[in-house]
Parts: structure tokens; sequence; C-alpha cells
């Protein structure tokens, strides 16, 4: 989220603060002022931000369930681009949350989850799908299921933010490397000290290479600071640590709210220097005290204060947080997200909720307990060689339990299997053939497990890898009676035509109106069909690369379904393992 309202400060009040620049050009430029054989030039991308762009480029499809593969291909495409014009891409993604940045986090997705409602009750008026786009964009969350991470990684080095906050770590190494670049979306990134370029990710236009760019050295001398000073305006600012609430009866003290940078910038130039608050308990008690009031001075504001200063220095050596001398972590440092990483050291797991309706009598309020069982049998697999210790016989999970329920710290005890013994962790996810092979069985037992109790995994054994978790996916919903047997299929022959390209998606017409009961079901399928897919991670499964899924697709076979009562199996027949079980009836 970055400083509250700097970005528009710069686009409107900063002479050529926010210019457009072309990608290929800057490139270009930089290879010939660089000399013969010069180092290739640097981009460092945060991959959170690129979500938005994404969504840009088709939010009617968003809003139907995802167009994946479309995706993938937009992605692909830009990454081939900067890399065949000689860049070198560094990818930067959050890890776990900041135990500082909790309260933050969870208040977001709480305000999440009430703006997709207005979405939802749009769908169940009969709202058209182009009125929503145009009229709720912002009530459409990133839709953070897409395959950023697993696609930057064939085109460059993905680094995970452990130790520190994701865009701190992203500035240093860029500073420590001579990027040419940073590309993301966090007015953060104005405030950093370093002689790289920012582009903007939500500018991009991923077929010419536009962007625009945020001219961070015109912004300080437009406002007479030093770059070390920035970090005290930045915290006077609102930022996640110093929340704008805190500060927003201090700036109605400076003014006209279009003067508040400059006005702050003044008082900014009046204090120490940042350094020296940070060390100097008396000059940051005085400081604080004219802004909050010496009532609100407390050691809970102190530390917050001189966190978000210190969040701001990027001037320390490199320690690649992804690199152990623990070798079961640094293994897990190397995967594609931090959730097994998260659950091997006993840090709390996020579950989120995206365009969930958990309103009573949704199915949606099922997803709590559809969800934990998952979580908490892929907790006893991994943790399963160390039982025995005392901080491994629960896990805890942030989740919203309930429609009412904001999101919240829940602790439960992992399930561990009893019908089968899992291999160390290492030896899952072991890369070597040999071994891969000789745990084929046991794999697709414990794969099997996480789903149900009842399902034979010599019938998984029979499935092509890539539609293995999303088969657990439909087994799971129907034997909970979530769905119906024909909306099972439909969905197993939609990932069928996406997994195995067996139909033009560019022929596949964008619905006028979304139903109701699709809507939820494309969306709860996703949510289920990722857990499975962290299942796969896991157990060492290589060809379970993203979701696999149209969303179009499936509001268009669906309707099908409807208007004539059935629909081709021949492809999917053989695939079918959730035929049979108890409750699964057709909808009349």
């Amino acid at each position: 989220m970055g400083v509250r309202h700097l970005e528009t400060y710069v686009c409107n009040e900063v002479h050529n603060g926010f210019v457009r620049v072309n990608i290929e050009a800057e490139i270009r430029k930089y290879a010939r002022t660089r000399g013969p054989n010069p180092a290739p030039p640097v981009i460092v991308i945060d991959l959170m931000s690129l979500y938005r762009p994404v969504n840009l480029a088709d939010l009617r499809g968003l809003l139907c369930g995802g167009r994946f593969n479309q995706v993938a291909n937009l992605l692909e495409n830009f990454f081939t681009k900067l890399v065949n014009l000689g860049a070198r891409l560094v990818f930067f993604y959050d890890g776990p949350v900041q135990e500082t940045k909790y309260d933050t986090w969870v208040k977001r997705q709480d305000e999440k989850y009430h703006k997709m409602l207005e979405i939802i009750n749009a769908v169940d008026r009969g709202s058209d799908l182009g009125w929503i786009v145009n009229r709720l964009q912002h009530s459409i969350p990133n839709n953070t299921l897409y395959p950023n991470r697993q696609i930057a990684t064939k085109y460059g080095e993905l680094m995970v933010s452990v130790a520190r906050e994701c865009d701190q770590e992203l500035a240093a190494y860029a500073n420590q490397v001579g990027a040419i670049a940073i590309i993301s979306n966090d007015t953060d990134f104005m405030i950093y000290k370093g002689f790289w370029q920012y582009w903007s990710a939500k500018d991009i236009n991923f077929g010419t290479l536009d962007t625009m760019q945020y001219n961070r050295v015109e912004l300080v001398r437009n406002l007479g600071l030093s770059f070390k000073q920035m970090r005290l305006l930045a915290t006077l600012g609102g930022n996640d640590v110093i929340q704008y609430e805190e500060v927003r009866h201090f700036h109605s003290t400076l003014g006209h709210h279009r003067q508040k940078f400059p006005r702050l910038a003044d008082f900014v130039r009046e204090q120490p220097p940042p350094e020296k608050l940070s060390q100097d308990a008396a000059a940051l008690s005085e400081l604080l005290g004219r802004v909050f009031g010496r009532a609100a001075v407390n050691d809970d504001l102190k530390e917050r204060f001189k966190a978000s200063l210190d969040f701001y220095e990027t001037e320390y050596q490199d320690q690649n947080t992804n690199v152990s001398n623990d070798p079961v972590i640094a293994t897990l440092l190397k995967l594609e997200n931090t959730f097994l990483y998260q659950m091997w050291i006993n840090r709390p797991v996020n579950v989120t909720v995206y365009f969930l309706d958990m309103r009573r009598g949704e199915f949606g309020e099922q997803y709590p307990n559809l969800v934990i069982p998952i979580v908490l049998r892929q907790a006893g697999i991994a943790l399963y060689h160390r039982q025995m210790l005392s901080d491994c016989s629960s896990r805890t999970i942030v989740i919203k339990m309930g429609h009412e329920d904001g999101h919240s710290f829940q602790t439960f005890q992992v399930e561990f299997p009893q019908h089968v013994m899992p291999p160390p962790l290492l030896d899952l996810l072991s890369e070597q053939s040999d071994i891969q092979a000789s745990l084929e069985d046991v794999k697709l037992q414990l794969f099997s497990w996480i789903a149900s109790d009842t399902l034979d995994y010599h019938r998984l054994k029979l499935v092509p890898e890539r539609l293995r978790a999303p088969l657990l996916t439909l087994y799971c919903l129907v034997e909970k009676q979530i769905l119906q047997l024909f909306e099972a299929d439909v969905l197993l022959q939609v990932v069928h035509d996406v997994a195995f390209q067996t139909y033009n998606w560019q022929s596949v017409r964008y619905p006028h109106k979304l139903g109701k009961r699709p809507f939820r079901i494309a969306f709860l399928f996703q949510k289920i069909y990722n857990h499975f897919n962290k299942a796969a991670t896991l157990l060492g499964f290589k060809e379970e690369p993203f979701l696999i899924f149209d969303g179009v697709l499936f509001h268009n076979r669906y309707e099908e379904w409807k208007k004539q009562g059935s629909c081709s199996m021949e492809q999917i027949e053989r695939w079918r393992i959730y035929d049979g079980l108890i409750g699964a009836r057709p909808q009349t």
C-alpha cells in the first residue's frame, strides 16, 4: 500500500513526476551507454504487483472464474520479450506475514470479503456481467490464484522474502546489483534510496512494453529533502506501520490537503535526522508528542515509529534468506510458496477467502470445514517424523470461520496418517528419479488420504498427473455433497479441455449474465483445488504447475448441460473417480 496519497501528489503536483517510458527503449539505451560487452541489465519485479494489470486485461474472464491458460500466455510472452532483449529478471514475492503486520493483513482481508459481497449481490440480482465490471471494479480483488510465481521461475530467479518485508529486501537487492529498474505498484519505492528507475506495474502494456515511470529524484527535489529525510516524511504521511488514521488529525493542522506533503516536508526539515530519532529517546518523545499528542505516546507507538523509519533503510549487507544451513529449510525456501516452510517452522498458515459467500445457507459457509482438514493432513505428512516434538502436535491457521467472523488465529491438532508411514520430507521433495519411482505408491496413498478416507488410491494411479489435483478436489466436494454429480462432470470436462487444449478459447463467448450457483461453484472449486495443488507440491509431484481452469468455458458448459439435460462424457468417463459416491445425484 505504501504512503497514503503520495501517488496522487506525484502525478498531479510534481513536474515530470510521472512520465511515460518504453521498457524496450530503456533496455536498449542501457546497452548503448555501457560500452562493449556490458553486464545484462537487471530488472527486479515485485510479482504481487503484476496481478493488477493481469486482472485488468480481462475483468470479465476474471469474474467468470479466471482464464488461467490465457493469463499464463500473457505473462510468458511479456517475460520472454524482456529476456530476449537481454535483461536478467529477478522476481520477489512475499513470504510469511511479518508478525508486526498481522493486524493490517487481517483488516485488509476482512475488507476484501465485504467488498466481494457487492459483486456476489450483483450476480444474485441478475446484473449484466458488463455492468458489474464497469460499476464495481473497486470491489474486484487481486486474483492471487493466477500462476505468477510458477511462470516467473521459468524466466528468472525467484526470491521469497522471509526475514524482512518484501519491499525492503527488493529495494536493497536492486541497490546491491545496480538494477536498471524496479517494477511495482507500491509508493514505498518512491522513498527508498537508489539509482534504479521505478516503473509502474499497473500501467504496463504487455504488447508494446510501454508503462509509466515515477521520477523519485524529482519528487525529493520538489520537497527539498534528502532521501534519508524521506523516511520520516513517509512515516508521518501514514503507511503500513503508522496508520493513516493515526496521523489524520496532525495532517489537518497543516492546512489544505493539496499542501499536505510540502507542509510535511517543511516539518521534517525542522526535525532531527531519522537516525538520531531512532537512537535518541528524548528527541523521539518530543516529536511524537507534537504529532500524536503527549497522552498518546507510549512504548508501542515509539517502537512502531522506529520500525517505520528502519523499514526504509536498505544499506545493510545482503543475507540471502533463500539459503539456510538446515537442508530441510533450504529446500523449502526454494519452493514457489512458503506454505510448507510456515508449517515446518510453526508459523501461522494463512487461508484466505476469494469470492466465497459464507452467509448462512450458502455452500461457502462450509469452506472452513472443507479446507481445515486438508491443511491439517498436509501438516501431518510433513511433520510425521517430528510428531514426538512438543511443537509439532498442533498448527495455527489464520482463517475466517464464518460470515460474521473476522479472520482470526485458530489452533488445531495436526492429523497424522495411520494407514501408511510417510517418507521423510526431503525424500518426498527429492527430484531424483529413482527416489520418485520408489515412492510412487506411498505418495498416491497419501495424496488420496488428504482428500478422503474412502478413495482407493489405485484409481488415482490411472489418472494423468496433471488431472490428479482437480480430481481430488471433485471427489472431496462430491463426497461432502457440495457438488451435484453433473456439476463435477462439467468441471472435469473443462479441466480436461484446458489441460489438453482441446478447444478454441477465442471462440467461447462470454456470458451476458452469471448464474448464481455456477458463479459460486467456480470460485469454491478453485480455492479447494489450490490446496490440493499445495499438497501435490508437498508430495513432490512435478506436473502440477498451477490451476487448470477456464471460467468462461465453465459457464458456457454449465448452461449447455442445464438446457440439454446431459453432455458428452466420452473424454472423461474413465477418470470419473467420484462416480457412485453417496448423495451424488444429478440435478433435475
